[in-house]
């Protein structure tokens, strides 16, 4: 092997190694691909998709990274406080859920949060909602949901769709109160087929937000 074959090869292999290191910076820090296994996002976003969510948009915590940080247990490290309506992926507040979720973020801080008959009342304020006609899917059983979609609009002014089988079922009432310093209230677009804040998965801590969803 000549000194020239060698010279190009090893050009090669530090182009190689540096692309390498570079795609694992941007994934650690960046932005990484997550896949959507569920329906609760719908309309906004359907089962087996693919989307980028971007890491820096509120700073990093232990659950920011594709490995286990314990020492950075109880930290943010430049935070930045999310907006209403971001659709976020977080880890569940419940350690034995090993996966993320991905939700609508519905209620920051200090904010009172109410559902009665489907509608959604913010600060004792009902957010408005417009119908937007019938939607249609097949789930993974063949089985055909026929539902109901709206426009809705946040008091920020994000506006976006949801889906409502009827707004009379188990999650379509809740409770006033009040979310607490250091936690988020999220919801699926999905109303009626949605594990969110209004059940067992509960209010979200800041810490536990991976980053935001950046729609393709």
């Amino acid at each position: 092997m000549n000194e020239r074959l060698k010279f190009r090869i090893k050009q090669l292999l530090r182009v190689i190694i540096l692309g390498v290191f570079c795609s694992f910076l941007l994934r650690l820090f960046i932005f990484e691909k997550y896949k959507i296994y569920s329906v609760s996002m719908l309309p906004t976003m359907s089962s087996e998709e693919w989307d980028f969510v971007t890491k820096f948009d509120y700073g990093y915590s232990q659950y920011s990274f594709p490995f286990n940080l314990s020492f950075l247990k109880g930290i943010r490290l430049f935070p930045k406080q999310p907006k209403r309506g971001d659709i976020i992926v977080f880890k569940a507040p419940n350690s034995k859920i090993k996966w993320a979720f991905v939700k609508r973020l519905i209620g920051l801080p200090k904010d009172k949060i109410m559902l009665k008959k489907g509608r959604l009342y913010i600060n004792g304020v009902i957010v408005p909602r417009y119908y937007e006609g019938a939607y249609a899917y097949q789930d993974r059983r063949n089985k055909n949901w026929v539902f109901s979609q709206y426009r809705e609009i946040l008091p920020n002014g994000v506006k976006y769709s949801i889906i409502e089988l009827s707004d009379d079922k188990v999650l379509d009432n809740v409770e006033e109160f009040e979310v607490p310093d250091g936690y988020y209230f999220f919801m699926g677009d999905n109303r009626d087929q949605s594990e969110d804040s209004r059940s067992s998965l509960g209010l979200v801590p800041f810490e536990n937000l991976i980053g935001q969803v950046r729609k393709k």
